[in-house]
């Protein structure tokens, strides 16, 4: 396919007015506007084998709208691959402080069917979500191995 050279000129013109709008909309002094959460670590409760405790630490900006802080644990148990510990919790969105800084909070996972097996591996994943950024979500989804807490 041939463009005259008059259209393909419009076609470049119109690319380059699109990128410079892209970055002219970019303010450097602006806060830092991405939200990302972790989950740093994860350990069942030496006194309840049905919670399993979650730490997480998150960052993001400040926004309009109330946040979402969601996590559930999976572990199937290896002898008995029918026998799923399953669970999830929300973190109460007043709870969540968005101000650009990191922060950290552990969250607390019941097992809405078995205990938590120490020693076995579980998938666990967290979601923080605000319906009016972009991207709406950040998420962070792990396969860990649960035991007890350390004494350290």
């Amino acid at each position: 396919m041939h463009l005259r050279l008059p259209a393909a000129l419009a076609a470049l013109a119109l690319g380059l007015a699109l990128a410079s709008a892209a970055v002219a909309d970019e303010d450097p002094d602006a806060p830092d506007a991405d939200t990302v959460v972790e989950i740093t670590e994860a350990t069942i409760d030496p006194e309840s084998p049905d919670l399993v405790r979650v730490d997480l630490s998150y960052t993001c900006a400040p926004a309009d709208g109330p946040r979402s802080l969601n996590t559930s644990v999976e572990q199937t148990d290896p002898e008995d691959p029918a026998t799923v510990a399953f669970g999830s919790t929300r973190t109460f969105p007043a709870q969540i402080v968005c101000d650009g800084a990191e922060h950290s909070r552990t969250v607390v996972v019941q097992s809405k069917t078995s205990d938590w097996l120490t020693g076995v591996d579980a998938v666990v994943i967290t979601t923080l979500t605000d319906l009016g950024a972009a991207p709406p979500a950040s998420a962070d989804a792990q396969q860990l191995v649960l035991d007890l807490p350390s004494d350290d």
